[in-house]
């Protein structure tokens, strides 16, 4: 597949952080005209072909799974489907190998694990064995395996490449184990058809294996709704490439203040995250699945991946972490924070962004971004939740249910505070996002932070300094 595909691995997922970029920041015109001949069209023209092949892929399969087919067909034509994905874009052989060694050894070492601990026991404490897998476990074990493969066992182009493919399947892997007792462990092509699943072997989102197998129990109907939610999707993947590639640097000039062209790298940062999160909404649409709360309602075709205008005009931190990448948000809250919450509140929110920057590989920039908005969300959340008991006002994160504070949430000075906090977060959202901008590769993170006069930082201790 085409070089700038590859280049999407880079920026993965949801997830991952890395931003895309077809290298246009130098070559834009003046003109409207200009910038849509030289830039916009030559954005979509430069990936189309290969999106365009996903997604006809992933409709094929969708169109077949109609047919309410055996399951054991279902499962062998979601890996063929997901296998042939992977050959024909992963350019590298050794990630190909990686990625399927990874998927057959892990099958393997949970059989090997489930035989060893059944043959020991009589049928009737079988029941009883379904935390035998400890689960932290299994999650250090791929963190440390991440940690060998991206500095010791393979080279970084290479790691990139699969980055985003690995911790895909890691999440599955954890969320499996947890999920079901071993004697209900997927069998092989249940666990092949999950993995190489290919409405999200590429680019996510994580799903989990009771929502992988609702497709394959009860398929969903193919009408024009479906149809209509795969072009929408597709659109808004689209809309989001060329803000990230065009019309941010076409509406904010590189000669702006400060503050506006940090936004501007801020800016187009998200909207290539955006990009990729609908990219893998279509596929995942394309090949059947939508949310599994409307599974069957025929008219409902949607796959909530992020909610872009929670972000943009954010009312609090704690909301754009939560809409940034909701299926990993639900993963990282069902198999991180909820074991650590008896720990304290403070340390299951840093453990929780600290693994998920493991998993994204621990590079520094993403490393910096997840543990900074893990901080600075907490901080907020807890300054708010001490001005809202100190003076009685609703000005939480969350508004209340049946709220019982003296300044109700439409009051004046309630609707200020919640604006001044709304100010806020879009300011600490510059400041996090402008170090994935390409230029702090050469320039360094504390100098990006350094021309921001570091406002962030002084806020938030300005925030402990208050809670404290």
């Amino acid at each position: 597949m085409e070089e700038h595909i590859g280049s999407l691995y880079r920026y993965q997922q949801d997830s991952s952080l890395d931003a895309y970029n077809n290298g246009y920041e130098d070559n834009f015109e003046e003109t409207f005209h200009d910038v849509w001949e030289n830039c916009v069209v030559e954005s979509i023209q430069s990936i189309y072909s290969s999106v365009n092949r996903l997604i006809l892929l992933n409709a094929a399969f969708g169109l077949l799974t109609s047919l309410e087919l055996p399951e054991t067909l279902f499962h062998s034509l979601s890996s063929s489907f997901g296998i042939y994905m992977l050959l024909t874009t992963v350019q590298s052989n050794t990630g190909l190998i990686v990625v399927f060694a990874s998927v057959l050894l892990s099958y393997a070492i949970v059989k090997y694990y489930r035989f060893s601990i059944l043959r020991g026991h009589f049928e009737q404490d079988i029941s009883n064995l379904k935390n035998r897998i400890h689960v932290p476990v299994v999650q250090y074990a791929l963190i440390a395996t991440f940690l060998l493969f991206q500095y010791v066992l393979l080279e970084k182009e290479t790691w990139l490449e699969i980055r985003g493919i690995m911790m895909v399947f890691s999440m599955k892997l954890i969320s499996t184990v947890a999920d079901l007792p071993l004697q209900s462990f997927p069998n092989f092509i249940q666990y092949c058809g999950y993995m190489f699943c290919g409405g999200n072997i590429l680019f996510g989102p994580w799903i989990s294996f009771e929502h992988y197998l609702m497709q394959a129990k009860f398929p969903t109907e193919k009408n024009i709704y479906w149809i209509c939610g795969v072009i929408k999707s597709a659109l808004l993947c689209l809309f989001f490439l060329t803000v990230s590639n065009c019309w941010s640097n076409y509406l904010i000039s590189e000669n702006a203040v400060i503050l506006l062209k940090s936004y501007k790298e801020a800016l187009s940062f998200r909207a290539g995250h955006y990009f990729i999160c609908y990219l893998s909404e279509t596929t995942m649409l394309a090949a059947g699945w939508k949310n599994l709360n409307f599974h069957f309602d025929e008219k409902y075709w949607h796959f909530p991946i992020t909610d872009f205008m929670s972000i943009e005009f954010p009312t609090s931190l704690a909301l754009v972490v939560v809409n940034w990448n909701k299926p990993m948000h639900e993963f990282l809250k069902k198999y991180v924070y909820r074991k650590w919450i008896r720990a304290g509140r403070f340390l299951a929110f840093l453990l929780t962004f600290i693994i998920s920057s493991l998993f994204h590989g621990f590079e520094l920039k993403v490393s910096t971004v997840l543990i900074s908005l893990g901080i600075f969300s907490y901080l907020q959340m807890s300054l708010r939740d001490y001005i809202a008991q100190a003076f009685d006002i609703c000005v939480r994160v969350r508004s209340c249910n049946s709220c019982h504070h003296q300044i109700k949430r439409d009051n004046i000075v309630c609707r200020l505070c919640l604006f001044v906090f709304s100010v806020f977060s879009v300011f600490h959202l510059i400041f996090v996002g402008v170090i994935m901008d390409e230029s702090t590769d050469q320039v360094g993170i504390y100098k990006k932070w350094q021309d921001l006069n570091f406002f962030s930082l002084w806020i938030m201790f300005i925030n402990f300094i208050i809670i404290k």
